[in-house]
């Protein structure tokens, strides 16, 4: 019950933080109104990496290695892409908009297709419906026909080649790599994750399908503040911000210090 109601009051306060904190930093940026949709790009994905720490914060029984890394990998991806587009925020945040944007004409244009192919359907009305929404997000953002659907990368680089430039190449190497092997199905997650040794000697112990229970590891979750940490970093390095509350990672450092005082002035 003690470990449990830990665990709570942990959650609880980590995710206080964590939404007081993002709020102050924000409100530390001074946006630059001839460059709204730029900030807008940043903005949005500060708030994501933010948002990811709070659902796996509310989420213990996802911090393990079957789920865990299916965040981590986001979170990893997010601060490369971040990095990258404060290095030229104007030009490199056009792009990232212009290609979601494209994306979405693209789903568009498959479910016209989709009506068009079968148009007894009876799915076909709600995706008319979809098509209507869809559209009218892209006008809200620019005109349908001046959005190009560009089937690349919208950066025109890889994930490795981004974190180079944005001198995150251990990130991608160490992190971003090893969880999307989680993301991805690859075999050096499969096999340690999802399978176990046969025990009959016939069989040359072979690796068969086994539902593994991994155990639940706080790491994970410290490894989300890390992210939240470096993000925050990007802005008040970028932006010279004056901000005067505990960092993430010095507030995880500083919350398990205090525990640590109250249960040896209980035990002492």
């Amino acid at each position: 019950m003690k470990i449990e109601n830990d665990l709570i009051r942990f959650i609880q306060s980590y995710e206080t933080y964590l939404v007081s904190s993002f709020s102050k930093l924000w409100s530390a940026v001074k946006v630059e109104y001839d460059k709204l949709e730029a900030y807008s790009v940043i903005g949005g994905l500060l708030s994501r990496q933010v948002t990811l720490a709070i659902q796996m914060t509310r989420s213990p029984n996802i911090l393990n290695g079957h789920s865990a890394p299916l965040f981590l990998r986001s979170m990893t991806d997010l601060h490369i892409t971040l990095a990258w587009i404060m290095l030229d925020l104007e030009e490199r945040s056009k792009k990232y908009i212009l290609y979601g944007l494209g994306e979405e004409k693209l789903l568009v244009e498959h479910y016209k297709k989709r009506i068009d192919d079968s148009p007894n359907n009876p799915e076909n009305e709600l995706m008319e419906g979809m098509i209507e929404t869809r559209l009218h997000w892209i006008d809200s953002q620019r005109r349908d026909f001046l959005v190009e659907v560009n089937l690349g990368s919208w950066s025109q680089l890889d994930y490795r080649k981004m974190a180079q430039e944005a001198n995150c190449e251990s990130l991608y190497t160490f992190a971003y790599k090893p969880f999307s092997q989680g993301a991805h199905n690859m075999w050096p997650h499969v096999s340690r994750y999802n399978c176990k040794y046969c025990e009959s000697p016939l069989h040359k112990y072979h690796l068969i399908p086994d539902l593994f229970e991994a155990p639940a590891d706080l790491d994970y979750l410290f490894r989300s503040c890390k992210y939240v940490h470096m993000a925050y970093e990007i802005f008040i390095n970028k932006f010279g911000l004056d901000f005067s509350e505990l960092m993430p990672l010095d507030w995880w450092d500083n919350y398990f210090m205090e525990i640590d005082v109250e249960e040896n002035a209980i035990n002492g």
